[in-house]
């Protein structure tokens, strides 16, 4: 059977996002510095971060910043320069890592604390659900009356 750990790894379907997340202090320096088009690249991320298994993004070489570049449509749209989308999600990223919405692991890959936690949640959630539901109270024998 699974371990919890080996199930957070796994893609998630959802994630809790709070609805009042634009008043924490690290959103509201998101949106005063890129505005709600960053804040809507930030959200955008996370559903990235939450559908990869292990919930991390390479992002060391050029070909990982056009990747994340693309998937966070940066770029001039028409005519796709690779050059200005390397140069505009690595400044975005950037301001994430300032920030501390985001952070590198050890492997140079970013990553978010509090999607490692709700991985970790739903992972433990998961190895429940492979155990299947509690079993059956068994009764006590009740005697039977003898018929005589």
């Amino acid at each position: 059977m699974p371990s919890a750990s080996d199930l957070a790894a796994e893609s998630m379907a959802y994630f809790p996002h709070d609805s009042n997340a634009a008043s924490d202090i690290k959103c509201q320096r998101l949106i005063i510095r890129r505005g709600f088009a960053g804040y809507g690249r930030w959200w955008r991320l996370c559903e990235h971060l939450a559908s990869v298994r292990g919930h991390t993004i390479p992002f060391e070489t050029d070909e990982d910043k056009l990747i994340l570049g693309a998937v966070l449509k940066f770029g001039n749209g028409a005519s796709f320069d690779d050059l200005l989308c390397i140069e505009e999600v690595t400044d975005f990223v950037s301001e994430l890592l300032d920030i501390g919405l985001l952070q590198t692991d050890k492997n140079g890959c970013l990553e978010n604390p509090r999607m490692h936690a709700n991985a970790l949640s739903f992972g433990k959630k998961r190895a429940g659900g492979h155990k299947g539901g509690r079993p059956r109270k068994t009764k006590p024998a009740q005697e039977m009356p003898n018929k005589q």
